[in-house]
């Protein structure tokens, strides 16, 4: 059997139905299209799948160590109080501005959780960058580190094209800018809820 035949036999055995990468075809926007049976129809229900590693390790850095338990209880937390306080849903941006924390990554499934959509924001770029980014994108919180807590005070003034008053939650500093309250001040793993909030998300949302 030659490379191509083998390349068919392995496609038709993977996209079988029942296996893995079985296909089927639906609907989107009105456009027939072939689509993965099995895939997960959302990313909150990426983040689910993911639970299933309880106590293994999820994210490490430096000596920092967060298992799936731990950042499971992180995310539900901080998705619990998007929700609340600031009235995140669906439809709704959260604007990640950071280095490689942990920290973006629970931000990053507890927005997606709940619907809500992330704005990822380069670590690298100027104060101006940030208000054209944040003005062009009017997210309802900014989630952002030490930097660029530092960076965005000297533009809050020009954000003029947000509808409401830019909610910031700051990571690793002790620098504070209007409207700003502490990571640690709005994130308890030890008080998180058992359940993240209800969320109505369909697989074609923005």
């Amino acid at each position: 059997m030659g490379v191509i035949e083998h390349l068919h036999a392995a496609w038709a055995e993977l996209t079988a139905p029942g296996a893995p990468f079985a296909m089927s075809e639906t609907t989107v926007r009105g456009i027939p299209m072939r689509v993965f049976a099995a895939a997960p129809p959302h990313m909150r229900s990426v983040w689910e799948l993911a639970l299933t590693k309880g106590g293994g390790d999820y994210v490490v850095f430096e000596d920092e160590r967060l298992t799936y338990t731990d950042a499971a209880a992180q995310v539900r937390s901080l998705s619990h109080y998007l929700r609340n306080v600031h009235g995140v849903g669906s439809g709704d941006r959260v604007a990640i501005a950071m280095r490689n924390y942990p920290e973006w990554v629970v931000a990053y499934w507890a927005t997606l959780s709940i619907g809500a959509a992330v704005v990822g924001m380069n670590a690298w770029w100027t104060p101006s960058e940030m208000e054209y980014a944040l003005n062009d994108s009017q997210p309802k919180v900014l989630i952002a580190d030490d930097e660029r807590v530092e960076r965005v005070g000297q533009v809050l003034g020009g954000l003029s094209n947000l509808p409401t008053p830019l909610a910031v939650i700051t990571v690793r500093t002790q620098r504070e800018v209007p409207g700003s309250v502490a990571w640690a001040s709005v994130v308890s793993a030890d008080s998180a809820p058992d359940t993240l909030p209800d969320a109505t998300i369909d697989p074609d949302d923005d």
